[in-house]
């Protein structure tokens, strides 16, 4: 037999190569720095290749600012390889030269906590509506600007519009407001 082609071998180089810059892996949680949002996570696929100091994503976060949500160990979700290495980019704001290291690491990655399985029921919500359920307490925000509260017990606050309103009752100091005398 000849050699190989060129062309095949080239194009398999590529090929493995193109797959290894963008790579999404299924992980769980391992431990957690809460102080700096950052994760230790093992592969799902096998526990003994982990992933340290990797940063928890989220949908709103700035300097002082964001939403945080509960990230424990054995939570699911996935990490974003990154084709850069992130270790300057997630030190500082705006454009960063990302010097003479322009090689894909594995470790260079994202972890996105906790995607919503098949087996999963999702929150109740509407198109354009932010919702947070968390241990049977919701609180919602329509596109309106409305805000609803709603506790795992049953109290409620709604702000709206025409106003504030609770249910069952306002307690002002552990007082119910139907209590105090004028």
């Amino acid at each position: 037999m000849g050699d190989p082609d060129v062309g095949e071998t080239f194009r398999g180089v590529f090929d493995a190569l193109s797959r290894s810059i963008y790579t999404i892996s299924f992980v769980r949680v391992e431990s957690v720095d809460e102080d700096n949002r950052r994760a230790e996570v093992s592969l799902k696929s096998d526990s003994d290749v982990t992933f340290g100091n990797v940063p928890i994503a989220s949908i709103y976060a700035g300097d002082g600012t964001g939403l945080i949500v509960p990230i424990e160990q054995d939570d699911e979700g996935f990490l974003l390889h990154a084709r850069e290495p992130l270790e300057q980019h997630v030190q500082q704001r705006g454009e960063l030269d990302p010097g003479s290291s322009a090689r894909f690491e594995l470790e260079d990655a994202i972890f996105f906590p906790q995607i919503w399985f098949d087996e999963d029921d999702v929150p109740d919500h509407e198109a354009g509506e932010i919702v947070l359920e968390h241990e049977g307490t919701v609180v919602r925000v329509d596109d309106d600007g409305d805000v609803a509260i709603e506790h795992v017990d049953g109290s409620s606050l709604e702000m709206d519009a025409a106003g504030v309103h609770i249910e069952p009752e306002l307690y002002v100091s552990g007082t119910a407001f139907s209590d105090l005398e004028d």
